[in-house]
């Protein structure tokens, strides 16, 4: 039952993803108006709006103008919903698994957000943050009493944007260009505030690694030439994720035995 009901709410959280993921960098409300084609224009009845399902029932077309419908609504639906039934899988804890789903689904949206459009979006960086300051209280991840674990989460995500920020003045003064977005900032401190001070750590440090070995294979394969930049976004969602799945991970990476 565990298992079937993570499904289920991961194929709607995945459906909402793919609002966030499509409007977001445009400004539009996600929540006005309501689901539409975005071919013909027309309102989506319920029938047509079931993640997955609808999809291959409409035969990946519009059910008024026959229009296709991209393949990223079925992919992120049922992406997200493999994401929670791993959870269902990975963690005892129910609380821990619905603080990794809810990861899961900003981590998704941001990561391919910032892929295609170079921006992260406040408004999921910044609920992010606000979400984990609210889990704070009873967080796993953040040892002490309740008050404590506030104080920790809200230190810890004020910690890590000052730190990237102070990294991303120190590489614009030394390369004289913007070395990180104010979008990367934000998203690290909203990290340590839903993860603790182990929320900055390691995902800086396997964000940093994942991104210059990228960098490093795009180079070799003259997909990009030396100066250009990439989305440090995606690697620092890796980095938050492999965290939150194994919050010890970077004590035996720095301290080997």
């Amino acid at each position: 039952m565990r298992y079937l009901l993570s499904i289920i709410i991961g194929l709607f959280f995945g459906s909402f993803g793919n609002v966030c993921i499509l409007r977001l960098p445009a400004d539009k409300s996600v929540i006005f108006p309501a689901s539409h084609c975005p071919a013909c224009g027309h309102p989506l009845k319920p029938i047509h709006n079931i993640p997955v399902l609808s999809y291959l029932a409409l035969r990946g077309r519009c059910g008024f103008c026959q229009a296709r419908i991209s393949w990223q609504y079925p992919l992120i639906e049922a992406l997200m919903a493999t994401l929670f039934a791993f959870h269902a899988w990975f963690f005892i804890s129910d609380l821990r698994m619905i603080m990794a789903d809810i990861l899961g689904f900003y981590l998704i949206c941001i990561t391919l957000i910032d892929y295609r459009h170079r921006i992260i979006p406040d408004e999921l960086s910044l609920s992010m943050a606000a979400i984990g300051l609210c889990f704070s209280f009873f967080s796993p991840y953040i040892g002490g009493v309740a008050w404590m674990r506030f104080l920790k989460s809200l230190s810890a995500g004020l910690g890590g944007g000052l730190l990237m920020y102070g990294l991303g003045y120190a590489g614009e003064k030394a390369f004289k260009k913007e070395a990180l977005g104010g979008g990367d900032v934000k998203l690290v401190a909203a990290s340590g505030a839903f993860l603790g001070w182990i929320g900055i750590i390691g995902p800086l440090l396997l964000g940093s690694l994942s991104g210059g070995l990228a960098a490093c294979i795009l180079l070799l394969a003259k997909k990009k030439r030396f100066g250009e930049t990439l989305p440090f976004g995606p690697f620092l969602c890796l980095g938050i994720y492999f965290t939150c799945l194994f919050p010890d991970w970077w004590l035996s990476f720095i301290y080997p035995q």
